[in-house]
Parts: structure tokens; sequence; C-alpha cells
């Protein structure tokens, strides 16, 4: 159970449906927020695992490429809103992908022993990224409904 949601929750329902429309008002704001959190700590996992790298050169091109972004189409996974924190489509000189290096380091081929950095990076970062969720949601709604209460 998540604690500290309820009256997040309730404050959102209490708000015009113009808020989270096309631009994602604050609650879009907030999920950003929470993104970077674990954001963060996937490249500092990265960078920690090329460190320890099997004779590779760290480029820095794969720590990079982990961005933030919106997803076009929440409603597919039951949200009105949702961020994902993903790897951008890169190439090294060499021509192999990022999202290949990516998928490599974190689980492994038939060679190589998977050397996870993103699911470490959410199952540590997963409780704060909530929390700085739930405080930027509560900022953008109480921000909206002071500007709202002025309006009238």
């Amino acid at each position: 159970y998540l604690h500290g949601l309820d009256d997040t929750l309730k404050k959102l329902q209490a708000l015009p449906k113009e808020i989270s429309g096309k631009r994602g008002g604050p609650v879009l704001a907030a999920l950003k927020k929470g993104a970077k959190v674990i954001q963060r700590q996937a490249i500092a996992n990265l960078e920690a695992n090329a460190d320890k790298a099997d004779g590779y050169a760290n480029t820095g091109t794969l720590a990079k490429s982990v961005a933030i972004g919106r997803d076009p189409k929440p409603e597919k996974s039951g949200a009105n809103e949702r961020v994902r924190v993903f790897v951008r489509r890169k190439t090294y000189p060499d021509g192999t992908k990022t999202i290949a290096t990516a998928r490599y380091l974190e689980f492994g081929t038939e060679k190589q022993k998977a050397k996870p950095w993103l699911q470490p990076a959410y199952m540590s970062e997963r409780q704060k990224a909530l929390e700085t969720v739930v405080s930027e949601l509560n900022k953008g709604i109480d921000k909206i409904i002071k500007k709202l209460s002025k309006g009238r």
C-alpha cells in the first residue's frame, strides 16, 4: 500500500478536467521529477558497471542515452499519464546500438554475465521517486487551486 497518496488523489479528483489535459499539468511535471530520481541512479549504476567492464572502453554514450519520456498512449496500461525511463536509440562508432548494449548489460548473453543497472535503480529508488511524485503533485495542485481561487 502506498502511503500519502489518498489526500493527493482526492485533490486530483476535485480539480477541473482541464488541469491534466493535453499538456499533463501538475501530474506530468510530478511524474517527470519522480522519474528523474530513477534516471540518476540508473546512470550511476551504468557508470559503476563501466568501471568494471571486461576490456571495454566507456565512451559514456549509453549513460547519455538514458532518458525520461512521456508515454504517448498511457491508456494502454490503464493510466491517464505515464512517464518512462528508457534508452534512446543511438549508434556507437562501430555500428552497435545503445539499446542492444543496454539489453546485454541488463540481462546478459550466452557469453556475457548480466550486469543489471536499470532494475536495481528502480528497486533502490522507487520509494524516493514516489515521495517526490507525491510532494511535487501536492505542490502543483495547491498552486493551481490558489490560482483558480484568485480568478473567482
